[in-house]
């Protein structure tokens, strides 16, 4: 009995048969006894696998760390969060530089830090907290990640949302009259056939140009809701290569694997991402002049099944300043752009469940590369 229970086997039973008085007392206790730690250890096994199953579908990553520093435990979004398969060491962490695994375990309780560093996939900014606790008689530190990259950009993107709302509303306001009357003067004799009829006339048609140019703010504001659904990235990239973007004078090459490849998303939206990111990279081709434009559309699915579009083109790089504001609402850089392509196409991707990036330029040899990230 005693050595089964060293193992942490309660299914042991006693003999029972032929005995009385107190010896009969004795094997009935002992065997109420096992049976009750057994019962004991079922419901520990079941609340740690609670608890494990808590672990798991937080979106904050954790990493247990002894007094050494070494991995206790973690979770999947840690490992998701730092871009790593599994993370079993800290030292996993020095391919983006020692500070990085030094910052982990360096943190002390009740401390906070933030974890800037670059992966294939772009830039990742994480804020790191710390807490001790004692557990089985030693220290632990707890250390809590979470991606202030997304919190910051959906906070970000909801001030745009409001104030675009707002300024859409006051200007449309301010504009339909003057728009309706000068229609209206056009209309009668005496300015048709006056000398008045060719300023009216240019009222007119710069308040209703300036109505439809607000109007596309306005559409940018009122993005439908997405009604996800199963489609094929094949059949959804000949539509998009069937509208004759790409000219024939760059070459376009396009790499899908599996053929196969599912996407669960709207695919009216996922087409209009797809659209303005080519005509992008086809507009600053064009305007660099280049007589070898080239552009690449590679999809790939992960072991996780998360999914992976890249964009990319050779045409001129992205200054690193301009890079930063790209996603920002009504900022552009063409003379004749409004700033809403990317910031919608990052609005959409927000509104799949996905994320949009740029890449660092020269990434896998490409001069500009955008990452469109399906979970």
């Amino acid at each position: 009995m005693l050595e089964a229970m060293h193992n942490f086997d309660y299914s042991f039973r006693l003999p029972m048969k032929g005995l009385t008085g107190v010896e009969f007392v004795l094997q009935e206790t002992l065997n109420d006894f096992g049976k009750m730690m057994g019962e004991q250890k079922q419901w520990m096994e079941q609340k740690e696998r609670y608890y494990e199953l808590i672990l798991e579908s937080v979106t904050t990553g954790i990493v247990v760390l002894d007094a050494e520093g070494k991995v206790v435990q973690t979770n999947a979004a840690a490992a998701k969060l730092l871009c790593l398969p599994i993370l079993s060491t800290l030292s996993q962490l020095n391919r983006y530089g020692e500070s990085c695994a030094e910052k982990v375990r360096t943190l002390q309780s009740g401390e906070s830090a933030n974890l800037h560093f670059q992966t294939e996939r772009g830039e990742v900014h994480l804020v790191l907290k710390a807490v001790e606790i004692e557990l089985a008689g030693e220290n632990v530190r707890v250390i809590a990640l979470n991606d202030i990259r997304d919190e910051m950009s959906d906070k970000e993107l909801d001030s745009w949302m409001k104030l675009t709302r707002v300024l859409t509303h006051e200007i449309m306001n301010s504009i339909a009259p003057i728009s309706s009357l000068s229609e209206v003067f056009m209309n009668r004799p005496e300015i048709r056939e006056g000398d008045l009829y060719e300023g009216m006339r240019a009222i007119h048609e710069t308040s209703s140009g300036l109505m439809q140019f607000v109007d596309s703010y306005r559409k940018f504001s009122a993005l439908q809701k997405p009604q996800p659904s199963a489609f094929s990235f094949v059949e959804m990239w000949k539509t998009v290569q069937g509208l004759g973007i790409v000219p024939d004078n760059i070459e376009c090459t396009v790499r899908i694997e599996p053929e196969d490849l599912l996407l669960y998303a709207d695919p009216n939206l996922i087409r209009q991402v797809l659209i303005n990111l080519l005509k992008n990279a086809v507009q600053a081709i064009l305007e660099a002049g280049m007589e070898d434009g080239r552009i690449r559309v590679r999809a790939l699915i992960d072991e996780q099944d998360h999914i992976f579009i890249y964009i990319s083109n050779n045409g001129p790089v992205v200054d690193k300043q301009l890079a930063e504001e790209i996603f920002v609402p009504f900022f552009t850089t063409k003379k004749d752009g409004n700033g809403i392509g990317l910031s919608l196409s990052r609005r959409i991707m927000t509104l799949s469940g996905g994320r949009i990036s740029l890449l660092p330029s020269g990434t896998k040899g490409w001069n500009t590369t955008f990452l469109l990230e399906f979970e």
